[in-house]
């Protein structure tokens, strides 16, 4: 991996007083295994999870089936994650969905893992958004127009008082503070005649927006009443006849049973990466460090092991590619990450020998400007745009308590990316819709064990 592609994914920031100790951030987002799904601790559509079994939009609209079947083994397949994923701007519910197929006859196999995003345009939600985005643009003018009235109102009354003391009869009868005008010497509110001076001549009496202040105070109230109570009767009504809807519709049910692993609301952060946190790295007795001058600055020097079986070979080679070498120290920050999430960002590869690799970097190992990745057929004028990647501690938190090792899953990162324009696909009647994005699995070296 290049300098420039490190510089893609992370940004430093060094610590002035030790050179040798800095924290690395990143744009990515990390979910990380929460609590376990029990229960007391149930998710909503709002929380990210992996395993278990898929929280829908609406449950009485789920995905076709045929999106949740290998098109390997036409089995089942398991959810691995599924996390909500809003768009910013964008006043409708999203969900990604990743599902897979565990079976070591499906794995390295396309159609093995599908991605899914679910659009909900529920009018009633809809219109909550819309009304807390009035009241906060209103709340907004009016803190600007409060503003505004209290500085002219400031400057017409210094104005009109520094005005009269500066005039040349002020002492007689100008001057505010004389006992002809001060407007303490006098009733404000008795009728007698001879305060009609002392009010004309009151610059606190003069002032241009105190009349319509208490105007506006006077009606500003019942105004804001009524326009409250349309507002709240309409999404009462909205409320009522949607669930009268979903009472009167009935709930639609997969005639298939979706397996399913144990299931992990996770919790999602910023990515941070302290190098004060990084684990102590001890090598095995057979391997002996390689002092190789030519290898990438963003990496350390590779370990090269000496020679015996085909196993150690395989091993060899595997740790003398650079993107996996960069792939595993990144990772050795936050080992417990099980999902990134970065839209529009640059996945974290597993390997520069794959297929999937050269859809992200050329032949030269550069990052490509536009990914290679397939336009959607839903959309075919538009492009797609990485979003995020399931990381291999996921395998660990999912097949915990599995002892059979040698069957079990292998891939290195699963790697989704959506339509940049977020197409709106056909909704059914309960304003949810489904398309499948693309997903790209980069999977472990096959190792030839030897014997």
């Amino acid at each position: 991996m290049s300098k420039a592609q490190s510089k893609k994914i992370v940004e430093v920031e060094e610590d002035e007083t030790d050179n040798e100790s800095f924290v690395q951030t990143s744009n990515a987002a990390l979910g990380f295994v929460d609590v376990e799904i029990s229960e007391k601790e149930q998710p909503d559509i709002e929380d990210s999870i992996i395993g278990g079994q898929p929280i829908w939009l609406d449950d009485r609209s789920p995905p076709p089936e045929e999106m949740l079947m290998c098109k390997n083994c036409n089995s089942p397949l398991h959810l691995f994650l599924q996390t909500y994923a809003n768009l910013e701007n964008k006043l409708y519910d999203r969900v990604l969905y990743v599902f897979g197929c565990p079976k070591p006859s499906c794995r390295r196999k396309p159609g093995s893992f599908r991605a899914i995003r679910a659009i909900g345009k529920d009018p009633v939600k809809i219109k909550e958004w819309e009304d807390a985005l009035k009241r906060e643009e209103e709340e907004k003018l009016n803190r600007k127009l409060k503003l505004e009235e209290k500085k002219k109102y400031t400057i017409e009354v210094t104005k009109d008082l520094f005005s009269n003391l500066g005039s040349k009869d002020s002492k007689k009868t100008e001057n505010a503070f004389t006992s002809s005008s001060n407007p303490f010497d006098s009733n404000p509110f008795g009728n007698n005649d001879s305060n009609k001076a002392t009010k004309e001549s009151n610059p606190f009496d003069s002032n241009p927006f105190s009349a319509t202040q208490d105007k506006k105070e006077t009606t500003a109230a019942p105004v804001k009443n009524e326009e409250e109570k349309p507002k709240k009767s309409m999404a009462d009504v909205l409320n009522e006849s949607t669930i009268k809807e979903k009472e009167s519709k009935p709930k639609k049910k997969l005639s298939i049973k979706l397996p399913e692993f144990p299931g992990y609301i996770l919790y999602v952060d910023t990515e941070v990466l302290d190098k004060s946190h990084l684990p102590d790295f001890a090598l095995p007795d057979d391997v002996e460090i390689s002092n190789n001058d030519s290898a990438p600055p963003s990496t350390k020097p590779l370990p090269k092991v000496s020679e015996g079986s085909a196993e150690k070979e395989e091993i060899s080679r595997m740790l003398d590619d650079p993107t996996f070498q960069h792939f595993t120290e990144i990772l050795a920050y936050n080992p417990g990450q099980v999902m990134r999430y970065e839209l529009n960002g640059t996945p974290l590869l597993y390997s520069a020998k794959d297929n999937v690799s050269k859809i992200f970097y050329d032949e030269k190992g550069r990052l490509r400007d536009q990914p290679l990745i397939p336009n959607p057929g839903y959309n075919p004028s538009s492009s797609r745009r990485f979003e995020l990647q399931l990381m291999p501690k996921m395998i660990i938190d999912l097949e915990e308590g599995n002892e059979d090792i040698i069957n079990g899953m292998e891939w290195g990162t699963v790697i989704v990316a959506t339509d940049e324009s977020d197409f709106i696909p056909k909704l059914d009647e309960n304003h949810i819709g489904y398309v499948e994005e693309w997903c790209g699995v980069q999977w472990e070296e096959e190792v030839k064990r030897g014997i």
